[in-house]
């Protein structure tokens, strides 16, 4: 059953089953944005000069306490891939300094710290993951020993007394895997307590409960994704120890200030996507009478009915339940990252939005669920598959 469709400008005739890509701004949201830019327009000269910097301070007051995390150590930044750079930017790099990632990070983030490798003569060690039970008749909880285990064994085999920082995701984008961020931060700091890691968490406000690892020297976050907010909104969270080595990619008016307030004022942009911010954390709750808790039960819940319906249908091999409303399914299709991308295409075109993601040469859909999914949804991804599979 689906949730309040009318809460959405979704297309009716579309199928949605990719909402962790861009997420999709409720109705309430957007109506919260542009009212906070009617009252901008009242007085531009008032709201950049004298109200701008107390009102993102309250709204960062109200995310902090959704993340649990403190707000000295918060700021609102854009989207993650500006989280990712001023992370980088903010860790002494120099020729033969190496940075650590796994070959399951998000492309654009291997491309920014490849490309901060190039500029600093530092390397980029890339450690390759396994997707669990994807080999030929292993037990989907991926055997001994554990996810976790091999994980954070992978990683920590790569570290050397070159290494300078340490990128791991929180869950992946194109394999939708769980990673094991506590664990992989404690190895990490019993290796060396000098090498901050960075948590890409760029899905994980809305999906999970406290997302903020301590420990971490950065951890971001995207908000339009699965917390509900307006394009563009993210959270950017530092430890204590590089708070004043982080500046923005922009110096402005208030790059001057102590952080988190550096971040406050880059110039005239638009800041109604951060001010929308209360509507969007108050929304489940307020239209949905959920819990974020309780909406990412129903989705996960529903995401694995449609799983097995789109197993029974066209055969597709469903990734382990980890609770969360986006999950993979390997395909039984070699292909590269321009198969997926001409999968993906062909899909739209037949109507249903959904993420074919290429992991270690071979195809997986990726499919995530939001409260305007219902379970014919899955029926017609299965009608649209079949034909791409030979099903």
């Amino acid at each position: 059953m689906r949730l309040r469709p009318d809460l959405w400008h979704l297309d009716p005739e579309v199928v949605h089953l990719n909402h962790g890509s861009f997420g999709a701004v409720p109705v309430p949201v957007l109506d919260a944005q542009a009212r906070a830019s009617v009252d901008i327009e009242r007085s531009p000269e008032r709201f950049y000069r004298s109200e701008l910097v107390r009102s993102i301070d309250a709204v960062r007051g109200q995310l902090a306490e959704f993340l649990a995390t403190d707000p000295a150590g918060l700021t609102l930044v854009q989207n993650a891939t500006e989280a990712v750079q001023v992370a980088l930017n903010s860790v002494a790099l120099r020729p033969g300094s190496e940075i650590v990632i796994t070959d399951h990070a998000y492309g654009w983030v291997r491309a920014a710290v490849q490309r901060a490798c190039d500029e600093r003569g530092a390397v980029m060690r890339l450690v390759t993951l396994t997707m669990p039970g994807s080999s030929p008749g292993e037990e989907p909880d991926g055997g001994s020993p554990s996810f976790a285990e091999q994980v954070t064994a992978a990683i920590t085999a790569e570290l050397t007394d070159r290494t300078a920082l340490v990128v791991i995701d929180q869950i992946t984008s194109a394999s939708a895997l769980l990673m094991p961020v506590d664990q992989i931060i404690a190895a990490v700091a019993a290796f060396s307590a000098a090498i901050p890691v960075v948590v890409d968490g760029a899905h994980a406000p809305g999906l999970l409960d406290s997302p903020v690892p301590a420990g971490a020297a950065f951890w971001l976050g995207n908000l339009h994704k699965w917390a509900f907010s307006a394009r563009t909104s993210a959270a950017l969270v530092v430890a204590a120890d590089y708070r004043d080595r982080v500046r923005p990619l922009v110096s402005s008016a208030g790059s001057t200030a102590a952080y988190p307030r550096s971040f406050t004022y880059l110039g005239t942009q638009d800041p109604t996507a951060f001010l929308a911010l209360p509507e969007s954390l108050a929304f489940p709750e307020t239209y949905l009478g959920m819990s974020f808790g309780d909406l990412r039960e129903r989705n996960s819940t529903l995401l694995t009915e449609g799983l097995e319906r789109l197993t029974k249908a066209v055969g597709v091999r469903p990734a382990p339940d980890v609770g969360l409303p986006l999950r993979t399914a390997a395909l039984g299709v070699a292909g590269s990252d321009k198969d997926a991308t001409e999968w993906t295409t062909r899909l739209r075109e037949a109507g249903v939005e959904v993420a074919i993601t290429a992991v270690a040469g071979a195809l997986y859909v990726r499919v995530s669920v939001q409260a305007y999914v219902g379970l014919d949804d899955f029926d017609k991804l299965a009608a649209a598959l079949a034909p791409l599979m030979g099903a």
